[in-house]
């Protein structure tokens, strides 16, 4: 059974969901996904970028919004991998520092759960 860490997210303030998707999207993916580290210790690694547009509608029609930009998913089979991941030194020299370009970490969330699928559409 993998454990599923999704981290809730949100971006810096001074930047429009625009740029903080392209750039947590495509730098920071590139360069966390090159990471020893990551190839080593993840399973499975997912970005969830809040649509705007729809959020807004969501939201008009009544629905309860969070208030984050996205989250990050890590799938690992034990914790000891996330934090062998958290605690390495190229991670800790590229992705980090990186992180600073997009995300407000004073703000993230940390779930840690695991997936119960119920129902999938044939």
């Amino acid at each position: 059974m993998s454990i599923r860490v999704t981290c809730l997210i949100k971006r810096r303030p001074d930047l429009t969901h625009e740029q903080f998707s392209e750039h947590w999207g495509k730098k920071h993916a590139e360069i966390f996904t090159s990471l020893k580290a990551v190839k080593t210790n993840i399973v499975r690694y997912n970005q969830f970028h809040v649509l705007e547009p729809q959020s807004k509608a969501s939201a008009a029609a009544g629905l309860p919004i969070a208030d984050f930009d996205g989250a990050a998913e890590f799938w690992v089979e034990s914790l000891q991998d996330l934090f062998a991941l958290f605690g390495d030194e190229e991670y800790l020299k590229k992705a980090v520092p990186d992180e600073a370009n997009f995300l407000d970490r004073s703000s993230v969330q940390i779930l840690v759960g695991e997936d119960q699928t119920k129902w999938v559409k044939k």
